[in-house]
């Protein structure tokens, strides 16, 4: 009798694990955390937002160019993160016409650059999704490049009027450190060779690339990189 009692003791232990054990395993369906790796470049249209009691600065947008690595975590149905290390060139345009002098600048400015962002998906058939990324972004000045100078208005030639000039020209970036806020709109398409994204992104400085102290008389009180951009991305998963 004893060894009965043991046996279906025994019985009843394996069968309350078996139970336990089905109830917490996942269904055939349920949700697989995802690890994708990969590349990303494209185009961007960038120009600085100045904020001047001395001057305004119309400009067109500059095109250029980015690229750079991704990846991305989706840790939950929906929703992950997603990181880039990019090279990215930007810089503005400048363009015065005062019907009499046409007036011309243009500078590019390359940055290498990291955005963190909460990454967003929806389903919109079975291998189509609707993507959302928003999040913060790091960056630091490597380089600069003038890549044009068309001064007629003799007020602003720094070669000819150098006290009355806009000096900015010659000044480099004084503030290398960059940071600011990013977000990306757009499509992502899965296939069985890895993920094709196509998506519009926007960038908007917090920091000024000038200095910006009255007390020195600086030029601008403000001067915040500004970029839209459209990109392709292939991860593989």
């Amino acid at each position: 009798m004893k060894s009965i009692g043991i046996i279906a003791l025994l019985f009843t232990f394996f069968w309350c694990g078996e139970q336990a054990f089905s109830q917490t395993k996942p269904p055939s369906n349920a949700f697989t955390p995802e690890w994708s790796f990969g590349i990303n470049g494209g185009l961007t249209f960038s120009k600085v937002s100045f904020n001047s009691i001395y001057l305004r600065v119309p400009q067109d947008l500059l095109p250029q160019y980015s690229g750079g690595i991704t990846v991305r975590y989706i840790s939950e149905n929906h929703f992950g993160i997603l990181g880039e290390l990019n090279y990215s060139l930007r810089g503005w345009k400048e363009h015065r016409d005062d019907t009499v002098n046409v007036n011309s600048y243009t500078r590019s400015i390359a940055y290498i650059e990291l955005p963190l962002m909460t990454h967003i998906y929806f389903n919109l058939g079975k291998r189509v999704r609707f993507i959302f990324n928003a999040g913060p972004q790091i960056g630091y000045y490597l380089k600069e490049k003038e890549l044009e100078r068309n001064i007629i208005d003799p007020k602003l030639d720094t070669t000819n009027n150098p006290d009355q000039a806009v000096s900015y020209y010659d000044t480099p970036v004084q503030h290398p450190f960059d940071y600011g806020l990013k977000g990306t709109v757009g499509l992502e398409f899965r296939t069985k060779a890895g993920s094709f994204i196509l998506d519009g992104r926007y960038y908007y400085g917090l920091s000024d690339i000038f200095s910006n102290q009255r007390q020195k008389h600086d030029w601008f009180e403000a001067s915040h990189n500004q970029v839209i951009g459209v990109n392709l991305t292939y991860l593989i998963r």
